[in-house]
């Protein structure tokens, strides 16, 4: 069942996250493993999975500096922008979002949703872009007049950061089981090195990138694990992206259309479907030509984005 986020409140946003369903997968597909889903999908239908969470202390900071609008920056199929957008419209709000790239004769889905929900799009070139960490970027983008809260790119900073902290203390306190390992999917980092100062060992993290960016994806869930010295508590699977960001192909789509048929459960493309597969191929290859024995208990996060498998790249 979705839920909504109603209530711009810590309190109110942990009881829901605390309430966030667990669903156990029984599937042929993910042999020698006891997985469980936790849908972080069904947190919000708009300011879904761990956009959430990156969001949360950002919208409080904004308020509570007395601040109005949210600015922040992605691309053409971004789910943060997607989630910033729909929150801003939810929470009273102006949003600004800095895309990369020159405006398209026809936005993206993505986009059209953004404006929809409120948000003032700017269109940056790509060269400008990559300044986006710089210090002068947006008066040199022409909104260093703004009153507003800058998020950056994914929602990585320190709020985002606490945020998934807050996630992996809700994990903490209401998993079904107790979890070898949990997997989520790596666009930045961020989130897989601050789960790892949210959740207790012995639980193994495992980051499955959904681009080809493996080596910056690491350093930066260096970074934000290093914090608590706790960058020994992950890894990563490498070649899973399936071509890049965004991409497809057959053999995923093949078998996220075998997944969701089995269960009670929609995916998308660029990462919820990518890192079940990851697990599903891991699971195959570490319990091929062994015999019965207790399952390995996985957690593996519905990160949300489910309206991003409109924009599916073969």
């Amino acid at each position: 069942m979705i839920r909504y986020l109603t209530e711009l409140s810590l309190e109110a946003f942990i009881e829901a996250a605390r309430n966030v369903p667990y669903q156990q997968i029984n599937s042929d597909l993910f042999p020698g493993i006891d997985l469980w889903i936790r849908r972080d999908d069904l947190i919000d239908p708009l300011i879904s999975g761990n956009k959430a969470y990156k969001l949360i202390y950002n919208l409080l900071e904004a308020r509570d500096r007395g601040l109005d609008t949210i600015i922040t920056c992605g691309g053409a199929w971004s789910n943060h922008i997607h989630a910033t957008a729909a929150a801003g419209l939810r929470f009273g709000f102006k949003t600004v979002g800095i895309i990369r790239g020159h405006r398209p004769p026809v936005l993206s889905a993505m986009l059209q949703d953004a404006e929809r929900f409120g948000m003032e799009l700017r269109f940056v070139s790509r060269l400008d872009y990559k300044k986006r960490n710089d210090a002068g970027f947006l008066a040199g983008i022409g909104l260093g007049d703004v009153a507003g809260w800058f998020v950056p790119e994914g929602g990585a900073n320190l709020q985002g950061a606490r945020g998934i902290q807050l996630l992996g203390k809700a994990i903490e306190q209401t998993k079904p089981i107790d979890f070898e390992e949990c997997w989520v999917a790596c666009g930045t980092g961020l989130t897989l090195g601050a789960l790892a100062s949210g959740m207790k060992e012995p639980t193994k993290l495992v980051g499955v990138p959904v681009l080809k960016a493996e080596p910056a994806i690491r350093e930066e869930a260096n970074q934000w694990a290093s914090t608590n010295n706790q960058n020994d508590r992950f890894s990563l699977i490498k070649g899973a992206h399936h071509g890049g960001y965004g991409k497809s192909s057959s053999i995923l789509e093949v078998f996220q259309c075998a997944l969701e048929s089995q269960e009670s459960l929609v995916l998308e493309h660029v990462y919820t479907a990518k890192i079940a597969y990851a697990l599903a191929e891991q699971s195959r290859m570490t319990t091929s030509g062994k015999g019965l024995g207790a399952k390995k208990g996985v957690l593996l996060l519905h990160t949300g984005g489910l309206q991003g498998a409109r924009g599916v790249v073969k």
